[in-house]
């Protein structure tokens, strides 16, 4: 009798201790590098307290398309983002780069979209941190709809989109308009403009299409583009009509900063 009493207590102590040793050493689980979002559950070795921890495994580079329709052909412009290796207000922020190219478009636009995305503050870019930035376009099923428009911009209504798919030049071909913020003032926005070359099947870089003035869209009619220069006391701004794919002023105007008088 006293032989299976001590052969019990011997396995009493072994499962204790072995109760002990894993409770020390934890769950450790391993997570595939394809998942995104993992829990793992943890023990404190110092309280018999379980933790739930929500671990984010989140790539350090990911692609995100650009989907544009342009004179019924599809283009897709894959965009790279990656986590910066310094921090910005304590938060890793997100590096934008475009990932390949093809013969749609010149290099040239692809770098002022890149240049352009970088700068863009109000975008979820850079706005807080790189995770937050992989939700906001997780959630979006890794697809940017909204840096496109093929809506007029009406001159003095606000318009964020800074690639606009429009018939520029009355072709009947739809060109493209690329804001480039790098070249950009305050209150004076430039873009780049973009000709479809029916020819050659691509789009043809413009250069000073618009005389080196900013962009500000059409006029409420939506025949007239609307081009200027501001500075703090006043707006020179010229009304343009497309003659020969070229812009002809047909009308001017200032306003002033100390007067509520518009022009158009």
């Amino acid at each position: 009798m006293k032989n299976y009493v001590l052969i019990l207590i011997l396995l009493i102590s072994c499962v204790r201790h072995t109760s002990n040793r894993i409770s020390d050493k934890g769950n450790i689980a391993k997570i595939d590098s394809t998942e995104i979002d993992s829990k793992i559950l943890t023990f404190s070795r110092k309280q018999d307290i379980q933790k739930n921890t929500v671990i984010l495994n989140i790539p350090s580079t990911y692609v995100v398309e650009i989907p544009l329709e342009v004179n019924n052909k599809k283009i897709d412009i894959r965009l790279q983002l990656s986590k910066s290796e310094r921090l910005l207000r304590e938060k890793n922020y997100t590096v934008a780069e475009i990932e390949n190219t093809d013969n749609v478009l010149p290099k040239s636009a692809y770098e002022c979209i890149e240049g352009t995305i970088e700068l863009q503050h109000w975008q979820a870019i850079n706005k807080d941190s790189y995770d937050n930035t992989y939700d906001y376009y997780k959630n979006k099923g890794f697809k940017e709809n909204d840096f496109v428009t093929k809506k007029k911009m009406i001159f003095r209504n606000e318009n964020y989109n800074f690639i606009t798919i429009a018939d520029m030049d009355n072709d009947g071909y739809e060109d493209l308009l690329i804001l480039d913020l790098s070249s950009s003032m305050k209150d004076n926005d430039m873009y780049q403009f973009y000709k479809w070359s029916e020819k050659e099947s691509k789009f043809i870089f413009v250069p000073d299409f618009f005389d080196k003035a900013a962009f500000y869209g059409w006029d409420k009619t939506g025949k007239y583009l609307i081009t200027g220069m501001s500075d703090a006391g006043e707006r020179k701004l010229y009304r343009n009509q497309v003659v020969g794919g070229k812009l002809k002023r047909v009308d001017q105007c200032t306003e002033y900063a100390v007067s509520d008088k518009f022009c158009w």
